[in-house]
């Protein structure tokens, strides 16, 4: 950066940050189909290694299955300082029908990019991406070190974070890219996840005189359950918003004509920042023991997935520092909020203990639609406010 220069007299340096050139970035990740299932996340992860080596910056890919890799990279400032993780996941949920751009196809058209990911949250991605090839072509004139990290399979199993996690992970804050239409949230609701059975017995459904039907021993948990329900969503997180518990899917039966043997159901439920899953799984439990008990019924329940909620402080020195970035590039008050969905930012604020918060371009309303787009004007400002927080980012003392 030259002396004279201001950080945002940069952004129209188009020897140094050019929209049209980060609006074909995003457009490229976005034609990558990385649908998940089955999870190909790796020419998503090349492109994005040789893009940042034709810039001077190297990376490395993290293995967390065959065909699946993280991408890492780091770059480092003139002298030490901070050191921020920015993150964002390269899966995309399956593009399915219904839509009238073509899904993989990254068009632009009136100032939006439509795409599977272009919201959620591959737009985020190429932002992050974007900022640190500005900060090297500025060469690097902050303190501290950008960890670039970009994950996959957030939107099944979390292969590609606790890979991560499970090394050691070391930095000051960090920032999730996820859509929230340049708001900054804190804190979202954590997920708790089950699998829940019930068994019958088979048989012909004109002979069996008495059946032992798996799918109406279901119907009555799913009964108690939606009462359990009612009175989760009766707890309120001032920042947060309300609890919840979902049946959300359910299947059983083989034949019209055979007694079910087998129902399944999954259940979503959404935690308080003080409900650990023992807790959650414990009050399920009790639940359906209330119905199964005086009936006989035996019942089958399995967590299989679980993200705790997390919230950062309001007055925290990153998030007021984020929010006056922000201020500056949108030349307005910064919206200060919690996040609707779950995401991974506390695999790195509860289980590492980096404060972290979640920050990217897109609506959230447009993730797992058809015809799903992002505002590239938010993009253009995304990458800008991920450039201009690293050059900004208070010290390790007081965070």
């Amino acid at each position: 950066m030259r002396p004279h220069e201001s950080p945002l007299e940069v952004f129209k340096d188009p020897s140094v940050f050019r929209k049209e050139e980060l609006f074909q970035i995003l457009r490229h990740i976005v034609a990558l189909n990385t649908e998940n299932p089955p999870g190909r996340e790796e020419p998503a992860a090349r492109f994005i290694a040789d893009l940042l080596k034709r810039n001077g910056i190297e990376s490395r890919l993290q293995w967390a299955a065959p065909e699946r890799p993280n991408l890492i990279a780091k770059l480092k400032g003139q002298s030490p300082g901070p050191s921020i993780i920015y993150n964002g996941h390269l899966d995309v949920v399956p593009a399915g029908g219904g839509w009238s751009e073509a899904p993989f196809g990254g068009d632009i058209k009136d100032g939006r990019l439509y795409g599977r990911g272009a919201a959620d949250m591959k737009s985020g991605v190429a932002a992050m991406l974007y900022a640190a090839i500005v900060l090297k072509r500025l060469e690097v004139p902050f303190a501290g070190e950008i960890i670039l990290f970009f994950n996959v399979d957030e939107e099944r199993l979390n292969l590609g974070m606790n890979t991560f996690i499970a090394e050691e992970v070391c930095a000051h804050f960090a920032v999730v890219g996820e859509p929230t239409g340049l708001k900054l949230c804190i804190g979202h609701l954590g997920c708790s996840r089950f699998n829940l059975e019930t068994r019958g017995t088979p048989g012909h459904t004109s002979v069996v005189k008495h059946p032992d039907n798996a799918i109406y021993k279901m119907a009555k948990l799913i009964s108690a359950l939606e009462l359990l329900d009612k009175a989760i969503r009766q707890r309120v997180h001032p920042l947060l918003g309300r609890g919840s518990l979902t049946v959300s899917t359910i299947k059983g039966g083989t034949a019209v004509n055979i007694v079910p043997e087998i129902c399944e159901i999954e259940i979503d439920r959404r935690t308080f920042p003080n409900e650990t899953l023992e807790t959650v799984q414990a009050e399920i439990e009790a639940c359906l023991r209330s119905v199964s008990a005086p009936a006989g019924m035996a019942y089958n329940l399995e967590s299989y997935q679980s993200v705790p909620a997390t919230i950062i402080d309001r007055e925290a020195p990153i998030v007021k520092r984020f929010a006056g970035v922000i201020g500056q590039i949108l030349k307005a008050e910064p919206v200060v909020t919690s996040f609707d969905a779950t995401c991974e930012a506390p695999f790195l604020s509860v289980d590492k203990g980096i404060p972290t918060v979640i920050f990217g371009p897109g609506d959230l309303k447009q993730a797992h639609i058809a015809d799903e787009f992002v505002e590239l004007e938010e993009v253009e400002k995304a990458a800008m406010i991920y450039a201009l927080l690293a050059l900004n980012l208070p010290q390790p003392s007081s965070a």
